[in-house]
């Protein structure tokens, strides 16, 4: 179960509230004004949080991929195998150069 504090009562009590964050496995939620404004976490619980934002953004991603491909095969419907491949390859190269300009992707050799 959650746990609220106020910011003046978690500065006071920082160690405190991250050791029964740990222990508990539960969060503790810090207001300030009656507002919730950051929240403890468990590490363990912050890594799965990542995860599954990075999970989403790539699903949301590859989605977005899918649904150009089908424009384009939309758009397209009269063209070559060939020329269907080099339209793939396009788009293909396009996302992987964005990848590895945002730093998600890195080619060694």
């Amino acid at each position: 179960m959650s746990r609220v504090v106020t910011a003046t009562e978690a500065k006071a009590k920082l160690s405190e509230l991250m050791r029964w964050a740990v222990t508990s496995g539960d969060e503790v939620i810090v207001e300030n004004h009656g507002a919730p404004q950051v929240v403890l976490l468990p590490y363990s619980e912050y890594e799965e949080l990542k995860a599954l934002k990075e999970q989403a953004r790539r699903q949301a991603a590859l989605e977005r991929l899918r649904q150009l491909a089908r424009e384009v095969q939309t758009q397209n419907e009269g063209i070559t195998l060939a020329e269907a491949d080099r339209v793939a390859d396009e788009i293909t190269r396009g996302a992987i150069d964005n990848l590895v300009h945002q730093g998600k992707v890195r080619f060694e050799g």
